[in-house]
């Protein structure tokens, strides 16, 4: 009765906790700018909105304790709080840190509160529940081992593929914010001719080359010049590749109508293109995701931490790609592709590791509890 008694009061007081971040969070831009709050007018939104969906969702978990969906509606809001463009931008340095900190409260309340409200906490209920690695016979831990090693190679493997197509864009070795920004937003002061050259392709050509294109773009990229001058350069260092002869899925540079159309002013992908790959990522990062997740399960680990680390990627993957859309809008978002990526990658990190480690090494442990 009493151990009743405490986790009611418990799961109240992480309600409340959530009640009083929303409330700090609407009430920022005052504490910050004073009576100039609402001169950063995407700032004082994005507090005030934030804020009043904390509040709002608290106050119904308080009211209806029995929901489940409050605590990961609040968890969702704590990541974009510590997440947001305007969070991690620093544009004003003091909001940036106070929504951080809110943010992470607000992710520790989270796991507090998803935690009460599925119950693991009370005495005499297993903290693991269900089947585990111990569980399982010699040849499904060689299946879910094999899966986890594969899936952890491909996923290497397109973290070196988004390495080699994004890194250099904005003509700087490596990878950076700003690459990810020019693939969505674009390099509105040039072409994405030149920034490919200058970029990946750096490597296909020489400097003169590269001075000579540069100029014909700069001139207005008319067919004369292209006849001229390009297309000779086009023969030597591109056409292998850049040719319908190629049978490559690359534009044709041998031909004025091919190159024109990266001749001029890069506005980054394109609504079809996003359109394409953002229904190629979540049926395929979701197949990927939901092997992962059902495989990590398995794990003996407390449940609550193992709905965290499952939904993580989720959230990540929509998230990220929501916001390749919001970064051609505004460049500012590319930062939350870089996080929400992240993210995802922590989270399938931990399942991957954590599973592999358990695999082995708890299936030895029991072998030899047996044999002994």
């Amino acid at each position: 009765m009493v151990q009743d008694k405490l986790l009611k009061k418990q799961k109240i007081s992480a309600r409340a906790s959530g009640l009083v971040i929303g409330a700090v969070m609407a009430a920022s831009p005052w504490y910050i700018s004073g009576p100039y709050a609402t001169l950063n007018h995407e700032t004082f939104w994005n507090s005030l909105i934030t804020g009043i969906l904390m509040m709002s969702v608290a106050s119904v978990a308080i009211v209806w304790r029995r929901l489940y969906w409050p605590a990961w509606v609040f968890l969702v809001l704590s990541l974009w709080t510590m997440l947001s463009p305007g969070t991690l931008s620093f544009a004003v340095k003091e909001t940036s840190i106070i929504h951080f900190i809110l943010g992470l409260s607000g992710l520790a309340v989270s796991i507090i509160w998803i935690r009460r409200v599925f119950g693991r906490l009370p005495s005499g209920r297993p903290i693991v529940k269900g089947k585990t690695f111990r569980d399982c016979s010699s040849s499904e831990l060689t299946l879910y081992g094999l899966v986890m090693v594969v899936l952890g190679l491909g996923y290497v493997m397109a973290l070196g593929y988004l390495y080699l197509t994004h890194q250099g864009l904005n003509g700087k070795p490596g990878i950076s914010v700003q690459d990810i920004a020019i693939s969505y937003y674009g390099n509105r002061s040039g072409t994405r001719l030149e920034m490919m050259l200058r970029g990946p392709m750096k490597g296909m050509r020489s400097q003169q080359d590269l001075d000579r294109i540069v100029a014909w773009l700069k001139s207005g990229a008319d067919e004369k010049g292209y006849d001229k001058i390009i297309h000779p350069i086009i023969e030597k260092r591109c056409a292998r590749c850049h040719s319908e002869k190629s049978g490559m899925n690359l534009p044709d540079f041998t031909t004025y109508s091919g190159i024109h159309a990266v001749a001029k002013v890069d506005t980054g992908m394109s609504i079809q293109t996003l359109v394409k790959l953002s229904h190629i990522h979540l049926f395929g990062i979701g197949l990927v995701t939901f092997v992962l997740g059902f495989v990590f399960t398995l794990t003996s680990l407390p449940a609550w931490l193992k709905n965290v680390v499952i939904a993580a990627p989720f959230v990540g993957v929509v998230v990220d790609i929501a916001t390749w859309y919001l970064t051609k809008w505004d460049p500012i978002f590319a930062y939350t592709v870089v996080v929400s990526g992240v993210v995802l990658g922590i989270a399938w990190g931990m399942q991957i590791v954590i599973s592999l480690y358990q695999i082995v090494f708890l299936s030895i442990r029991t072998e030899n509890i047996v044999a002994g």
